[in-house]
């Protein structure tokens, strides 16, 4: 190859590179002005999304403050009514008030004579007023004493009944033991199996919308419920307790016992915290209108 041939090679070397130079940095250039372009249409439709929005809400804030201003004449036409009104009664009033002064006047000379018997009036009006202040002050006594003696009486009838119920229940379990007993010593221990099934029977399953709340606050490991037979509850029925107010509470079971009644029945309180119930905070014993009823198996228990 001539050395001309070589200079133009060179040349064609040199011009390759630098088309090569030119055509990367026009990429490289288209591809940063799309990536801008793109980044600046994002930023314009997000502009036009929130002047939108923005645009919305003023409106809603405008037809508010119309609203507000129609609510408010409608008002000041009530008030501007009403104070008419009693614009014209105080005219009325002063009319009245015109015609007893004049009355007054006129009658001026017989008020002399009837000072006397007015200052007696006034004297036996004092002494009836403070009389019937004093009866009404030992009326409201004797009512509030009533309405206590009431509350006291209601509370205590309460109490009789729920200690009747326990010693009812009582009773019914001495017998039942009582007779197992004998049972026990009449088959000479071979019926004990037979004897722990009877005692062991589990309860009929309740329904999930079994629910009911507490009626009284539990002062020991006995609770007094609103639901009983007519719920389906029986003897050893379980019940969860729990407390729906300060974002729920799950307190524990009850197992009802055989103090049972239509509409009410007493249930053993066993709590969440696997301690004895007399060392329970206050605040983990059922209190009146905690709920009862039948937690889903799925679902987790109150906190």
């Amino acid at each position: 190859m001539s050395w001309l041939g070589k200079i133009l090679t060179f040349l064609v070397l040199i011009a390759s590179l630098v088309w090569a130079y030119f055509t990367v940095n026009v990429y490289a250039t288209r591809t940063n002005w799309k990536a801008r372009a793109d980044a600046y249409e994002k930023a314009l439709k997000l502009s036009e999304a929130n002047r939108d929005a923005e645009l919305v809400s003023t409106r809603a804030e405008k037809e508010q403050l119309v609203r507000q201003l129609e609510t408010e004449k409608g008002r000041n036409a009530e008030l501007n009514n009403k104070y008419d009104e009693l614009e014209a009664r105080s005219k009325k009033g002063d009319d009245d008030f015109k015609k007893a002064t004049d009355t007054i006047r006129a009658t001026a000379a017989n008020a002399a004579l009837m000072i006397a018997s007015e200052k007696v009036t006034l004297g036996e009006l004092t002494n009836t007023r403070k009389r019937n202040t004093e009866l009404e002050g030992k009326v409201v006594a004797l009512v509030l004493a009533l309405q206590t003696a009431e509350r006291e009486r209601l509370r205590a009838e309460n109490d009789s009944k729920l200690q009747r119920s326990f010693a009812e229940d009582n009773a019914r379990k001495i017998l039942e033991l009582t007779d197992l007993v004998a049972q026990l010593r009449q088959t000479g221990g071979s019926g004990t199996a037979a004897v722990l099934r009877s005692i062991d029977k589990a309860p009929a399953a309740l329904p999930d919308n079994t629910r009911g709340t507490v009626l009284r606050d539990a002062a020991n490991e006995f609770v007094q419920i609103s639901i009983g037979i007519d719920a389906g509850l029986e003897p050893g029925s379980r019940l969860d307790v729990y407390r729906e107010s300060g974002g729920g509470q799950y307190l524990g079971t009850l197992v009802v016992t055989k103090s049972l009644h239509p509409k009410q029945a007493v249930a053993e309180f066993r709590p969440a915290r696997r301690v004895p119930v007399s060392q329970l905070r206050p605040d983990e014993l059922p209190r009146k209108g905690d709920t009862v009823g039948i937690i889903s198996t799925g679902a987790p228990k109150l906190p």
